[in-house]
């Protein structure tokens, strides 16, 4: 199975899904987090996230002439391939 560079990537899936299945994705999603280790498969694409560190959530809900959307979103800052980036430093002289 073929795993694609990790910089630069988007996957999107979208489908009509049941919402038993619905909660399974985000059961695997919950376990992920948790686990600090997210694989996300579609077809021959695979990407591996890494959730760690501090995660901002935002959650929306809409209705609209009795149509429901709820959008869940996750973010965080993958750790810098140099960890001297991550460093900060006050010097005084």
């Amino acid at each position: 199975m073929e795993t694609t560079d990790q910089k630069d990537i988007e996957m999107l899936h979208e489908a009509m899904q049941e919402p038993a299945q619905l909660a399974r994705y985000l059961r695997a999603i919950a376990d992920g987090l948790e686990a600090g280790q997210l694989r996300l498969r579609s077809g021959a694409r695979e990407v591996e996230l890494h959730p760690r560190g501090l995660c901002s959530f935002e959650l929306r809900s809409r209705t609209e002439r009795q149509r429901v959307k709820l959008q869940l979103q996750l973010g965080w800052r993958e750790p810098s391939e140099n960890p001297k980036d991550d460093l900060f430093e006050i010097v005084a002289r």
